[in-house]
């Protein structure tokens, strides 16, 4: 694979999108264009989740934020020099990021670092390099090139004691770049007594080395609990109305508060609700309820953060200790399930509990901890272990059936669906880098993305049925999804240095439908921050335009 990409870029030169910052001094330090073959944004820079879970165990030295950019890639992707400059330093391990490292000093008054290179850069100190130049090949920090394929780079001053957001200096297309990826939780990790700081590409902090840790909160969205609770189920949704076809030309209109919010969410129930985070710096964000169809707040709702909620939304979990405490919300009745520690899921019946308890918690890159599996009621009764081996993970398909899928060390993904009433488990397929998992209304279709596969033709997204002997189907287009019901998706197409498209596809009959003309409708969608309401009928996203939440919908 990466003597076929180092061929490529012999070719290929990436040219600066439309949206990108032009004033930015650097390149990006990959000269393929990305794609589902090349390369992908993998960690942003600063206040990410990850940091924020990870900052003992990695980022302590830097203030706890992940002080580069992490581009998912094969091992062996030609990379490029983000400006002209001297090498100062070659598999320098002082600054981390092993195998091999490369660092310039830009003349535009930068140090760059790339880390998890291939191979020795075959550079010495004081050489020149010229933007665009190549200068090494990307690897994989743990050797692999399954585990973790990807660079890492930082932009740092010339003393090296800062590092800077690598977003403002880089030429790039970002907010079409950050609707790709892994990105199964919030991009950034909320403060509650600082509910609008640090939560965009853009305006992240700059790091000190050494100095105090920024991301302690006392109180933080997503919580510890969300972050360890396997995915919910989306409910069955209305069918989409292929009959009268989709209607084009939707409209864009603003929503919530100037400057508000990152990370809404709809009512489970209620089509027209809407619900947000905010509050002013220095006090205790609250949640608050917005009526679309009214074009206004109802008020406050409750204190940050939310309850971690049901699909239905009808119950609400919370852990004490090692046990599980769940709340029936129409009446307050609660009662305990012992899960050691293990956030439960609920089926959409609220009849069944699903639980995926490892035996440990460890770092990426080091072998993957064995989980237990087990199907209750809603007491925790009648348990069943459905699976107990190394690196698998599950959740509801609907009512009686579950989805696993496990993870091998050879960046193998195993799908399988267990029938709770027969007790028995089916594989579905395996696939190589699959990412974005994701299950449709009433657990009837998957819909995920290969990357990076040995045919470039294979690389893409792909549908696949839940039912044994099913075929995958690969779609006519890249792009991230949401989706609209059992058998659509509502998409907007990767495309860097285009404006945002959303687009419909029905699956069956493979009907593609722009639903919003750039010109009339234009919208940005920042942070991969979208989502859709509980009849399917209207779209919230966190518009990169005026970072206000807006919503799309039929006119």
């Amino acid at each position: 694979m990466y003597r076929l990409l180092s061929a490529i870029v012999l070719m290929l030169v990436l040219v600066a999108p439309a949206r990108a910052q032009t004033s930015a001094p650097f390149v990006l330090p990959v000269a393929l264009p990305p794609g589902p073959n090349t390369w992908l944004l993998g960690q942003p820079y600063g206040n990410t989740v990850g940091a924020f879970l990870r900052g003992d165990d990695w980022y302590r030295a830097g203030q706890r934020l992940h002080f580069g950019i992490d581009l998912s890639m094969p091992c062996g992707t030609p990379l490029v020099a983000i400006g002209d400059g001297e090498v100062v330093g070659v598999s320098d391990l002082s600054f981390g990021s092993a195998p091999h490292n490369l660092l310039i000093r830009h003349d535009a008054g930068y140090v760059s670092l790339y880390g998890h290179l291939l191979e020795r850069p075959l550079f010495v100190p004081g050489q020149r390099v010229v933007q665009g130049q190549e200068v090494g090949l990307s690897g994989d920090p743990d050797l692999t090139c399954t585990s973790r394929p990807h660079l890492h780079v930082e932009i740092r001053s010339l003393d090296y004691r800062t590092a800077y957001n690598p977003v403002p200096l880089i030429a790039a297309d970002w907010d079409t770049l950050a609707l790709i990826g892994q990105f199964r939780y919030p991009m950034f990790q909320q403060d509650l007594d600082n509910a609008r700081r640090w939560l965009t590409l853009a305006d992240q902090p700059t790091v000190a080395f050494g100095g105090q840790a920024l991301n302690r909160y006392l109180a933080t969205y997503p919580t510890i609990d969300m972050l360890g609770a396997l995915p919910n189920t989306l409910t069955p949704r209305p069918p989409f109305p292929q009959s009268e076809g989709d209607v084009q030309n939707w409209l864009a209109r603003r929503v919530g508060f100037d400057g508000c919010c990152a990370n809404v969410w709809w009512s489970t129930s209620d089509p027209n609700l809407l619900y947000f985070i905010d509050g002013t710096d220095g006090a205790r964000a609250s949640v608050y309820e917005w009526d679309v169809a009214l074009a206004g707040p109802t008020g406050q709702v409750t204190g940050a953060p939310p309850p971690l909620l049901s699909p239905d939304g009808t119950r609400s979990i919370s852990m004490t200790g090692s046990s599980a405490l769940i709340t029936r919300l129409a009446d307050g009745s609660q009662w305990t399930v012992e899960t050691g520690g293990a956030v439960p899921s609920i089926n959409p019946d609220n009849s069944a509990l699903l639980v995926a308890r490892t035996s440990d918690i460890l770092l990426p890159g080091e072998s993957s901890p064995r989980t237990t599996v087990w199907v209750s009621d809603m007491v925790g009764g009648s348990q069943r272990v459905i699976a107990d081996v190394t690196g698998v993970t599950g959740m509801w398909l609907d009512n009686t059936r579950v989805l696993l899928w496990q993870r091998t060390p050879d960046a193998m993904t195993h799908l399988f669906v267990h029938e709770t009433a027969q007790g028995q488990s089916a594989g579905l397929a395996s696939f190589m880098f699959l990412r974005g998992l994701s299950v449709a209304p009433g657990g009837g279709r998957l819909l995920f993305y290969l990357a990076y596969q040995d045919d470039p033709n294979a690389s893409g997204v792909y549908t696949l049925e839940t039912q044994p002997g099913a075929q995958p189907q690969r779609l006519p287009w890249f792009g991230a999804w949401r989706w609209r019901d059992a058998d659509s998706v509502y998409y907007v197409p990767f495309a860097p240095g285009q404006p945002h498209v959303l687009r419909s596809y029905h699956i069956p009959s493979a009907s593609d439908v722009a639903l919003t003309d750039p010109t009339v409708t234009p919208f940005t969608i920042a942070n991969g921050d979208w989502s859709v309401s509980a009849d399917g009928s209207r779209i919230a996203f966190w518009n990169a335009l005026d970072q206000t939440t807006w919503v799309l919908e039929a006119p």
